[in-house]
Parts: C-alpha cells; sequence; structure tokens
C-alpha cells in the first residue's frame, strides 16, 4: 500500500503539535507522546518485517500507528501528569484519546476516512490500539474484532508505555525488555496475541542491549 505524501504530511503536522502539546507539560516528566508515538511506530515496522509483511507495507504501518495518540492533544493537559494513580474518572476521560484521535482525522479527511485503505488502517490502529484479546480492553472488542495490525500495535504500545517510569509505578518494577515482556508474559495473559507476543518478544530481547525507551 503506497502512501500518499498528502497523509504523510498531515501525520508529521500532528506530531508537530503532539511536540508542542507535550512541551506545554511538566519539564521533568518522563513521558513525552511524540517520542512514544515514534517507537511504538519503529516498533510497527520492525515488527511488520519480523512476522513476514513486505517492505512497502511495512512502511505503511509506521505511518499508520505514528499518529495514534493524537487525540491525547484535545484533552487538559493536567490529566496526565498526576502525583498519584488517577482516579476510575480520569482513566476513563483519558480513554477517550482514542475517539478524539479519530475526529481530528474525520476534521481533515472527512469521507474518505470509509473509503481510502490508508486511513481505513490508521483509524483502526487509532481506535483499538488500548482493546484485548479477552475483551476487557477500553471499549470491549475481543479477538474476533481486532485485526492482525491492531493486535500488534495493542503489543507494540504496551510494551513501550510499561517501560518507561511513571508516577503509580511500583518502585520495583523490572522495566528493562525482559522485564516488560514476562509481565505481559504472565501478568496481562488476557490481553495479547501470543503467537504475536512471540515474535516479538524474539525481537526485542536480541536487540535489547541496544534498546532505550528513553532515546
Amino acid at each position: 500500500m503506497f502512501v500518499e505524501d498528502r497523509f504523510k504530511n498531515f501525520v508529521l503536522v500532528q506530531m508537530k503539535n503532539l511536540e508542542a502539546y507535550d512541551g506545554l507539560r511538566p519539564a521533568n516528566h518522563p513521558y513525552e507522546f511524540h517520542h512514544h508515538s515514534e517507537r511504538v511506530a519503529k516498533s510497527m515496522r520492525s515488527l511488520a518485517l519480523k512476522t513476514g509483511y513486505t517492505e512497502s507495507m511495512a512502511d505503511t504501518l509506521y505511518w499508520a500507528t505514528l499518529p495514534h495518540d493524537i487525540g491525547k492533544m484535545s484533552l487538559p493537559v493536567e490529566i496526565w501528569d498526576l502525583d498519584e494513580r488517577p482516579t476510575q474518572d480520569q482513566r476513563e476521560e483519558r480513554r477517550s484519546h482514542t475517539i478524539l484521535g479519530l475526529d481530528i482525522v474525520r476534521q481533515n479527511f472527512a469521507d474518505e476516512c470509509d473509503k481510502h485503505p490508508f486511513l481505513r488502517l490508521l483509524c483502526d490502529i487509532m481506535a483499538n490500539h488500548h482493546e484485548s484479546m479477552d475483551g476487557s480492553g477500553y471499549i470491549g472488542k475481543d479477538a474476533a474484532e481486532l485485526s492482525r495490525e491492531v493486535r500488534m500495535a495493542c503489543i507494540c504500545d504496551a510494551f513501550d508505555g510499561w517501560s518507561v517510569r511513571r508516577a503509580g509505578f511500583d518502585p520495583d518494577r523490572d522495566l528493562s525488555p525482559k522485564g516488560v515482556i514476562h509481565r505481559m508474559e504472565t501478568e496481562k495473559t488476557g490481553q495479547f496475541d501470543r503467537e504475536i507476543l512471540k515474535s516479538f518478544k524474539e525481537m526485542k530481547l536480541c536487540t535489547s542491549k541496544s534498546y532505550s525507551p528513553l532515546l
């Protein structure tokens, strides 16, 4: 699938906007969304190549994944950097970023979102990257409703999110690639596609010596 320049330009503008939004957050916060998005998109491209996608499709997945969190910009900036664990209401507000992101895409491309294959892929990943195989995700979709690309994105997104220490994390939690993947395999057994997670584990652990989640 060829990614048209107009779509790439849209994504790049949104990433600049997300970077500016990050700039409004406290100076010492460890989890910048625009860096997170870049890391997740790169992981998607690598995982795609690992699991048999063509170079062209892997590149398409990179561009489709890069803007997955732009909906966060539509929420009050103070919702993200709390000193304690978020309340249930705050968690629900945060979760709305998936749908808010779709609103941004639709404002720019209107009816094309349902017709153009790249936009359908982008919107699929954006809307569903916090879903789970067992139906315990944000909006309750289960394995039967999740595309392979969404299942990949769920793994890439969760891995990166759990690799950066934030408020509310157990201070003894192992944030190394091995430790994070172990948690994904043992504490979140119903959340991820097991076969894709196996491939992801092979990919990440063979490169873990050079992996730094804060770069």
